[in-house]
């Protein structure tokens, strides 16, 4: 058995979520396509393009107002989020630990507030989207990275715009 979760962990700028999560979901990875027809051909092949804008979900037990506070911030006055794993490969010869760092920044741009019935809340749901850089670090290899700003996307440890972004340097 490999990557079981033996531990996991949310932070929120410098906040521990770890008492506070319910659930978390990381961001789908998704790209946009378009349809091409050759020139007399009989078929379509979608055309993978751009990365498709991101988003995080997250549940947390409790309003709390440090999280709830971040909602209404403008592009430049980012919010980053942090979610460690600790996985597990089970194997005959033994354990294997390995560990996993997703970074991400970006913005809070929905609040759904908790239903109160009598002395029981449900959960305040939040997603994160804007989301100007994506990093997933696995064992210490970056295995994606999308950055905004930087015009960097890295997958499986290649920079793929390290020569266009050579290029255009001025």
């Amino acid at each position: 058995m490999d990557r079981i979760i033996r531990g996991a962990n949310w932070w929120i700028e410098e906040t521990n979520q770890r008492l506070r999560t319910k659930s978390a979901k990381l961001p789908d990875l998704k790209r946009t396509s378009e349809k091409f027809v050759a020139g007399g051909g009989f078929f379509t092949l979608d055309v993978p393009g751009e990365i498709d804008g991101l988003e995080a979900e997250f549940e947390l037990n409790g309003a709390h107002e440090d999280i709830r506070a971040r909602f209404g911030r403008e592009p430049g006055d980012w919010t980053t989020l942090i979610y460690y794993e600790r996985l597990a490969n089970v194997t005959l010869g033994g354990l294997a630990n390995i560990g996993r760092i997703v970074r991400l920044k970006g913005l809070i741009t929905e609040v759904d507030q908790s239903k109160v019935e009598g002395l029981k809340a449900d959960p305040v749901k939040i997603k994160f989207a804007s989301i100007v850089l994506y990093q997933d670090i696995v064992d210490g290899t970056v295995v994606h990275k999308f950055d905004f700003f930087n015009n960097v996307l890295v997958t499986n440890g290649v920079d793929y715009t390290a020569d266009h972004n050579r290029l255009i340097v001025a």
